[in-house]
């Protein structure tokens, strides 16, 4: 859960001092984050000089906010600000509207927002200004965005990967590692071969005891299967997603595929990304951050009248599911196992980080339409592709004509407006709508 911290700033001088109005904004507040889901773990009293300001901040920095929302209920001067804007956490600072247009100034909030929000103060931590009462709707779905992004930030500048045998063959988009401050370690591909000897048959043998999925695949098909996903779970302690080349020489040194597993571990909320595809797995770390379930890595396999078919070979989560899952014997290798299932229909929001610091954010909604490929495939429409609505040959357009590697990442629910926010946090420039007729564009 979200740590969220809360200082309000009021100058004694000014007559919406003595209103109320801070009480008023951190019960709102307070109420707010039950809804968002959100740890309201440092609420300050007012502050009025630096002294005080500095003090608060080193409270805030103790309490381990994840993020700082400073209120201006009143005007102050960039003394009483500029400790906050020293945290590196995301920070908001909020100004209340006049509570009156006449007589004298209540408040000079604003003003003193605009004063905030000019500071030179050298953050690497996300900056936003958000402004309206504690009631106002718009308010709410703002600091709705600030919590969600905040999550995404948080999620990649603390998180730890496990890069394990590079890429899959003649996969070289997904050889460059994204440009963004989490940690990423490797291991070589023979890591996998050791943990897969140090599992105990007692072991395989207790896990397919408490197996519920329905299943095609005989139960003694199922040992290796069983056998990878718990090294992989072995492997991935204290990380938070692997990478893995899961192809071509695992298959036959295992004796089984890897997707079952991959969509079992993705259940108990360890993310895997397919074909050593490590920037699509920080795209699933920050997408599971802002939406708060399980991310799917899909590729784009077919384009229909009003929808997009994307599939993988067996790898999702159930939470993704329709219905009823079930395991499969994998297409076209005839080995265990896959997850067969369709997607549940629902909005659902994208992300995809590429070189030259470029994200694409995209967005859609999965259809009860009929037809699908084995494995785990779903219909998606109503399309957006950074921010506008597209037709599916515009989405396929924006994909191919700014060579986006194969793997989309989807999340469920409408997060594309935080997406697009976390974006600019990290520095990332979205891909814009290409036109259709333009040809391919590649970074110098």
């Amino acid at each position: 859960m979200l740590r969220l911290g809360f200082v309000p700033i009021v100058r004694p001088l000014f007559r919406g001092a003595q209103m109320g109005l801070w009480e008023a904004s951190q019960r709102a507040l307070a109420e707010l984050a039950v809804r968002l889901e959100v740890d309201l773990a440092y609420a300050a009293q007012p502050v009025s000089d630096a002294e005080g300001a500095r003090a608060r901040a080193a409270e805030a920095q103790a309490a381990e906010v994840d993020a700082l929302l400073v209120l201006h209920v009143t005007f102050a001067t960039g003394d009483v600000v500029a400790p906050f804007l020293e945290l590196p956490v995301p920070v908001g600072l909020w100004a209340l509207p006049e509570v009156s247009a006449t007589g004298p100034l209540p408040q000079n909030a604003l003003c003193g927002l605009m004063l905030s929000m000019s500071l030179r103060v050298g953050r690497r931590a996300p900056l936003l200004w958000l402004y309206g009462r504690p009631e106002d709707p718009s308010l709410h779905r703002r600091i709705d965005l600030m919590v969600r992004a905040a999550r995404g930030w948080g999620a990649l500048r603390h998180g730890r990967l496990l890069w394990v045998g590079g890429t899959a063959p003649g996969f070289y988009r997904f050889e460059g590692v994204p440009d963004l401050d989490v940690r990423i370690d490797r291991a070589p591909l023979e890591a996998v071969f050791a943990a897969l000897e140090r599992i105990p048959e007692g072991a395989v043998s207790a896990r397919l005891a408490e197996l519920a999925e329905p299943s095609a695949v005989p139960a003694e098909a199922l040992h290796p299967t069983i056998r990878l996903s718990l090294a992989l779970e072995e492997m991935g302690r204290g990380y938070d997603g692997i990478a893995l080349r899961c192809w071509p020489e695992l298959p036959e040194a295992a004796g089984t595929m890897a997707c079952a597993p991959f969509a079992w571990l993705g259940d108990r909320g360890h993310p895997l990304a397919c074909e050593g595809d490590v920037g699509g797995l920080a795209a699933m770390l920050a997408v599971a951050a802002v939406t708060g379930g399980p991310a799917a890595m899909l590729d784009l396999s077919h384009v229909d009248g009003d929808g997009l078919m994307f599939w993988h070979c067996g790898n999702a989560p159930r939470a993704w599911a329709a219905s009823q899952t079930r395991l499969e014997m994998h297409f076209n290798r005839g080995l265990p196992a896959v997850r067969h299932m369709r997607l549940r229909p629902g909005p659902v929001s994208g992300l995809r980080f590429l070189e030259e610091k470029r994200a694409a954010v995209f967005a859609g909604t999965i259809r009860a339409r009929p037809g699908g490929f084995d494995g785990v495939s779903g219909w998606v429409g109503d399309l957006r592709w950074g921010g506008e609505p597209t037709s599916p040959h515009g989405f396929l357009a924006s994909a191919l004509n700014h060579r986006l590697p194969h793997h989309f990442v989807w999340g469920m629910g409408e997060a594309e407006e935080a997406l697009l926010e976390l974006s600019d946090w990290l520095g990332y420039q979205v891909l814009p709508l290409a036109p259709e007729a333009r040809g391919a564009q590649w970074p110098s």
